[in-house]
């Protein structure tokens, strides 16, 4: 599973550049994403089988807010 950044949804251009702040904001918060995808422009799930209900939901708060500051 992966979430594709673009610039355009029309276009649908790839915002490589909005992938790489993404991930950089969330590891400087803690989290480990990867960019994959033709263009670098996909950020990977890749949650592991034995996570728990309280570590997804830190996960997934870190990565809202590491896209939040990104596109603020």
């Amino acid at each position: 599973l992966a979430l594709e950044i673009v610039r355009d949804r029309a276009t649908k251009a790839p915002a490589v550049d909005l992938a790489s702040a993404v991930v950089g904001e969330a590891v400087q918060r803690g989290l480990l994403l990867l960019k994959a995808g033709l263009y670098s422009n996909c950020i990977r799930v890749l949650c592991p089988l034995v996570i728990t209900d309280g570590e997804l939901d830190e996960a997934l708060t870190v990565w809202e807010e590491s896209l939040a500051a990104v596109l603020a």
